[in-house]
């Protein structure tokens, strides 16, 4: 049998965090949260923590009641997963896809590291950031 604290684990985990996500349980998806989180999301310029993200979210996903969004979807790609101790670690690249209300089919392509920690049984996201890999494409040496 497994250890809870391994990349296996961790991956589950990830895969559970990324299913609320794509199926809008919104709920459930913020619960996966570390009540200490930090996160730097693609289309906010500072640090929220856990109140802040979820009211930014809330944002999109609720605006007026009806919410910005038809649909989207988060599909992560070039996974790596490390666990030191009760830390885990996650990286890779995403497209977000999606279709806002009122305009056309929007995609971002960005690059994410996020820290997990393993408390009271489980995994939670303890740090998430994500970026646009634009600017690192376009603006990645001074010309």
């Amino acid at each position: 049998m497994e250890s809870a604290l391994d990349t296996a684990s961790l991956k589950q985990a990830f895969k559970s965090w990324t299913d609320t996500l794509n199926k809008g349980d919104l709920d459930s998806f913020f619960a996966i949260f570390h009540d200490q989180s930090e996160i730097l999301d693609e289309d906010y310029p500072w640090r929220m923590d856990k109140a802040e993200f979820v009211d930014h979210i809330d944002f999109h996903a609720l605006g007026g009641g009806k919410g910005l969004w038809e649909f989207f979807q988060w599909i992560p790609r070039e996974m790596q997963f490390v666990v030191i101790g009760n830390t885990g670690h996650v990286s890779g690249f995403s497209t977000f896809r999606g279709k806002p209300r009122d305009t056309g089919f929007r995609q971002r392509f960005m690059g994410f590291t996020m820290t997990w920690v393993h408390t009271e049984g489980a995994w939670s996201v303890l740090s998430w950031h994500q970026s646009p890999l634009l600017g690192r494409i376009l603006e990645a040496s001074p010309t």
